[in-house]
């Protein structure tokens, strides 16, 4: 059998800096190249006859170029998180499937959106703050060529991610580039040499978008594991779930930028009322914004693996020290923004045609945007909670700023003087709302680290000698004595028994602490399946199965837990369900655990939810199904006699006879 690479081991030893830069450099540049297409335009429009105007109209359409990006988002990250989890239950046969899928289904959501947008496109526009005639007129012409565009674009944003998955991000930052320079070289054609406007702008990022999408297209001729075929593009509704649960973080992201767009457009309307420059400036903002927010969250992208490898062998000095490499080039990234925002906002905004600047733009660099050092820092304590597989932390902190604090605010805090004033400072106090939040986290996480004690030095154990028969794997409900049989039966056979083994074997073989992989079945989240697609854990389940394939290889055993019974599938193991009446384990788990009934009910329940899902993600299968094992028995007629009802039923007459 073909033993699964799990040597990430030099996440543990080799150095900080060089790591950071290994993995972080690519990661920047390719946010900063997503970034750019949402900026080029702008440059060219505002320097151009279009003036103010036309940068109002692209503030106005960019919350439904948003709102494309976070469907191909949702979908693409959702299947590239998919493919990984597949990999880890060797399921790669069903990569095809995934991205096919993936592939369907964006295409037919482009294609909705490009109706809807089209059939409501006026009212869209007005929603979005387009209430004066010639912004309008404007955000109608731009739009046009956009909207055309979204099925590339869309899709785009689906094949990206999974072709980083595929072990090629340089080729996924590379179509992204050679689009976005497209872009940028035929936007001053089309703008001033052919005089098309706003038309011309749009029809630039539509080519843009195309080279990008052809380019993608072209890499699945030549993708690294997998093939499509027509098959491939029949949508597998099981796969699509899994899909979207896991691209659900992704889709938030961007769905919050949408909201913020639309609720500050229409706010600056109210308050501002007939200035036509007002929402050019804010977007011009949120996209100079994004693009320092991109650096700070490629750094601390380019860190998750070092992040959730070392956190996962509980080599906490190397966590920390990699977070604090991570948060002092952040840090220089936020000062650095803020000198420029604070002392020179006029000249930031001369790039973009502005040769005089409004009030409005330099209190918006100035105040809006006075905290973005701590936004800088609040992504990177989410990307840290999200690297060492806490997803809900994670999560929380990313949706804490833009919609828990800044949405409300900034509907909220203008009420007060009936003026525009108070909305400056919506973003600054989120921002140190989020932070306090993300210090009371961390403080947290880092007591957490210091009471754990490094990780002892574990006695070295080995795969016990056999000899050939069959394989035996026990799959058990807690409380139904799974472990207390499967003992009794390898000792009965005359083979060796594995289970918390199991882990021990699994931490040699990865590097990663055995209580680390002993917590990855006991997880209860939500947000499991996220949990489950971090590094980390993919190297240690791949260290399980390499593990339970090694031991296979020796011959004859009995193993307890572990999805053993899928991931040996190929070594055809007879393989066992215990079960038991709730009474049953109720008064095994009082006896054994010291739990009261209301207690021990309570785990019981966790526990076998926990099982059962762990075991759907490594396999895709239902835990407790009969179908899926040759022998599902009742633990309560007697341990021992469920041992015997084993014995005589396992196909092995060579160990029988022994016995």
């Amino acid at each position: 059998m073909e033993k699964q690479n799990t040597d990430n081991k030099f996440l543990g030893t080799e150095k900080i800096g060089k790591l950071l830069k290994m993995f972080s450099i690519p990661c920047v540049l390719s946010l900063i190249i997503q970034a750019l297409y949402n900026l080029v335009d702008q440059i060219f429009i505002g320097n151009s006859n279009l003036g103010q105007l036309g940068n109002t109209a692209t503030g106005i359409v960019y919350p439904l170029t948003v709102i494309a990006l976070a469907l191909g988002l949702f979908i693409g990250d959702g299947s590239a998180a998919c493919i990984s989890i597949n990999q880890g239950r060797n399921q790669t046969k069903d990569t095809h499937k995934t991205i096919g899928t993936g592939i369907t289904i964006g295409l037919i959501v482009s294609v909705v959106l490009v109706a809807i947008s089209f059939i409501f496109r006026k009212g869209i526009l007005v929603g979005f703050g387009a209430k004066e005639s010639s912004v309008l007129q404007y955000s109608m012409e731009y739009s046009t060529w956009i909207i055309i565009g979204f099925p590339l674009f869309l899709l785009a944003c689906v094949l990206n991610p999974i072709i980083r998955a595929d072990g090629s991000p340089k080729f996924a930052m590379f179509s992204m580039a050679i689009g976005a320079v497209t872009n940028i070289a035929l936007d001053p054609l089309f703008i001033y040499a052919f005089n098309m406007g706003m038309n011309g702008a749009a029809l630039a990022t539509f080519i843009g978008q195309l080279v990008t999408f052809v380019l993608s297209v072209v890499y699945f001729f030549k993708s690294k594991n997998f093939k499509l075929s027509l098959k491939s593009f029949i949508p597998d509704f099981k796969l699509l779930w899994l899909s979207l649960k896991l691209g659900i973080s992704s889709f938030l992201t961007q769905i919050s930028i949408v909201i913020i767009s639309i609720v500050t457009n229409n706010i600056l309307n109210i308050y501002l009322p007939g200035d036509t420059s007002a929402i050019g400036l804010l977007t011009i903002a949120f996209k100079v914004f994004g693009i320092v927010v991109s650096i700070a969250v490629g750094i601390a992208s380019g860190g998750q693996p070092i992040l959730g490898y070392n956190y996962g062998a509980k080599k906490y000095d190397r966590v920390k020290q990699a977070f604090k490499y991570i948060i002092f080039t952040t840090f220089i990234v936020g000062i650095v923004s803020t000198i420029l925002f604070e002392a020179c906002p006029q000249y930031i905004l001369a790039i973009f045609g502005y040769s005089e600047v409004p009030e409005f733009g330099m209190l918006i660099f100035r105040i809006y945007l006075g905290f973005i050092l701590l936004t800088c820092l609040t992504k990177v304590v989410s990307i840290l909670f999200q690297a060492i597989g806490c997803p809900i932390k994670s999560t929380l902190i990313a949706m804490l700023r833009d919609l828990i604090f800044l949405v409300p605010l900034t509907i909220l805090l203008p009420l007060t003087t009936k003026t525009i004033y108070p909305f400056y400072w919506a973003a600054p106090i989120s921002d140190f709302l989020t932070m306090v939040v993300s210090v009371v986290l961390l403080i947290v996480l880092f007591k957490q680290m210091a009471k754990e004690q490094s990780p002892k030095t574990e006695n070295s154990i080995s795969i016990l000698p056999s000899h050939k028969g069959v394989i035996i794997t026990i799959s058990r409900q807690h409380g139904a004595g799974g472990r207390e049989i499967g003992q009794k039966l390898a000792k009965k056979l005359g083979v060796p028994f594995y289970d918390k083994e199991l882990t021990a074997l699994a931490a040699q073989e990865s590097g990663l602490a055995q209580e680390y992989i002993e917590k990855i079945e006991e997880k209860n989240s939500i947000l499991y399946d996220l949990y489950l697609s971090t590094e980390a854990n993919q190297t240690a389940i791949k260290a399980q199965e390499n593990v339970l394939k090694e031991i296979a290889e020796k011959g004859s055993c009995v193993i307890v837990g572990r999805a053993a019974d899928y991931v040996l599938k190929d070594y055809k193991p007879f393989k066992v369900f215990i079960y038991a009446p709730n009474e049953f384990k109720q008064k095994r788990i009082m006896t054994n655990y010291g739990d009261n009934e209301d207690l021990a009910k309570i785990n019981m329940e966790k526990a076998d939810k926990r099982r059962a899902k762990f075991y759907e993600n490594i396999t895709g299968l239902v835990w407790g199904n009969a179908k899926n094992y040759n022998l599902s028995i009742d633990s309560s007629v007697g341990v021992d006699k469920v041992v015997e009802q084993i014995f005589m039923a396992v196909p092995n007459d060579k160990n029988k006879q022994k016995n």
